[in-house]
């Protein structure tokens, strides 16, 4: 039996970059500094901060999140390694603990179709699925290299 700790983390704890498709190639790569730069193709560009209350200027660039995937009639979605490692942790786990009257945590968010255990296999076949497609496009994490993407 799998056990799952809730730590009181929060989707911000998850901030430092996000794994996007390349707008040229559409390849994985890392936003996070303000900038991107694809080892594929080459395509860079760095964002300049503004002072406003979320510092950062508009993104004048489509940039998609990668790690998404259809999966149980809704979108299975992480903003990086770290994110996808978190839900599944939480999705593979029979036993769920939260901290008592935490309810901002990341794990007290989540939709009710994660939580469901009806859609645990689905779920953690799509986290699979997203992990081979990161694989399967050279993807190097410049920002997370203690984890594990390919199981």
């Amino acid at each position: 039996m799998k056990k799952f700790e809730d730590k009181g983390e929060l989707l911000s704890h998850f901030y430092d970059y996000r794994i996007v498709g390349c707008p040229k190639c559409s390849k994985p790569i890392d936003f996070s500094d303000l900038k991107v730069t694809c080892v594929h193709c080459g395509f860079n560009k760095e964002f300049k901060p503004m002072d406003s209350w979320y510092n950062l200027a508009p993104i004048t660039v489509e940039m998609e999140d990668f790690l998404k995937i259809p999966c149980c009639g809704h979108t299975l979605w992480a903003m990086n390694l770290e994110h996808l490692d978190f839900l599944e942790r939480y999705i593979e786990s029979s036993l769920r603990e939260r901290i008592p009257n935490i309810n901002k945590s990341l794990a007290s968010r989540l939709p009710q179709w994660i939580k469901s255990g009806k859609n645990r296999d689905e779920i953690l076949k799509g986290i699979s699925r997203l992990r081979v497609k990161l694989k399967e496009n050279n993807y190097k994490p410049k920002k997370a290299p203690n984890t594990v993407y390919s199981k």
